[in-house]
């Protein structure tokens, strides 16, 4: 069986999950929700992706080229597969890992393979439903190996035939998409505007400037706020960027405290 999972923390958890099976795992550690989508199976649209990522998020992690051989040796191994094969791919109810449930099968199209899928939200409410507790998860990531192990045995679904083309009407679409930024509404992949999360992340400096009866925060302390009460789960650097956007639009002010360290109201 080839496995096809999205994110780096859910890669890694899975290889521990099953390292002791033979299967494939392919890996797409990008977050499909931000940035220019638009033939990103393609070398031109891979390059635009990553240049933008690399500008606009001002992103200065070693790993982002890393990231990048990463995705391209992944659509070559999904080039490669072969008729007859048994796929599995891993989503949750978000955006990046719903579009790249998309994608995958738009590239899968004209191979003859049976495609199945495991959406990790649902197998975690079904793992919990004999339990007092509820875990709401946001993206395969915040699953564990034990849990990713058990939803690897029993939580597989085969995807029909018409589900199939429907997702390869939607990942066609995807590609041509030109759109920053996008949600999972309402299962739904929507296009949004660049600054759907602005309001949210002024909200949450408001509410931190209360509690802590001061007017500056810390912007690290900001960006902690907003990804732990956020539906949408969004990464640290996307928050980092619409900050410096919004304080390039003089709607949130800072001071530099040291090289390392700014803070915001």
């Amino acid at each position: 069986m080839i496995l096809i999972i999205f994110g780096a923390a859910a890669t890694c958890s899975l290889k521990h999950a099953l390292k002791s099976n033979s299967h494939e795992i392919i890996s797409f550690p990008v977050d499909f929700s931000i940035g220019p989508i638009t033939n990103i199976h393609k070398k031109i649209g891979i390059q635009h992706y990553f240049t933008w990522l690399q500008s606009a998020l001002h992103s200065n992690r070693g790993n982002l080229e890393d990231d990048q051989n990463v995705f391209c040796n992944s659509l070559q191994k999904i080039s490669e597969i072969k008729d007859g094969e048994q796929i599995t791919i891993w989503t949750c109810e978000n955006a990046s890992e719903q579009i790249g449930l998309r994608i995958c099968c738009y590239l899968l199209k004209d191979k003859n393979v049976e495609v199945n899928s495991i959406n990790t939200f649902h197998a975690m409410n079904e793992y919990m439903k004999d339990t007092e507790l509820r875990m709401d998860i946001r993206h395969t990531g915040d699953c564990n190996m034990t849990q990713l192990l058990h939803f690897y045995k029993h939580s597989i679904c085969p995807v029909t035939e018409e589900m199939k083309s429907d997702y390869v009407e939607a990942g066609e679409n995807l590609l041509n998409n030109n759109s920053i930024a996008r949600s999972w509404l309402q299962e739904k992949v929507v296009d949004e505007k660049e600054t759907k999360d602005d309001q949210f992340i002024q909200n949450c400096v408001k509410r931190l400037q209360i509690n802590d009866n001061k007017d500056y925060i810390k912007a690290t302390i900001v960006i902690g706020e907003v990804i732990g009460h956020t539906d949408q789960p969004l990464s640290d650097v996307w928050i980092e960027y619409r900050i410096r956007s919004l304080i390039d639009s003089y709607q949130l002010e800072y001071e530099a405290v040291c090289n390392q360290c700014e803070r915001i109201k």
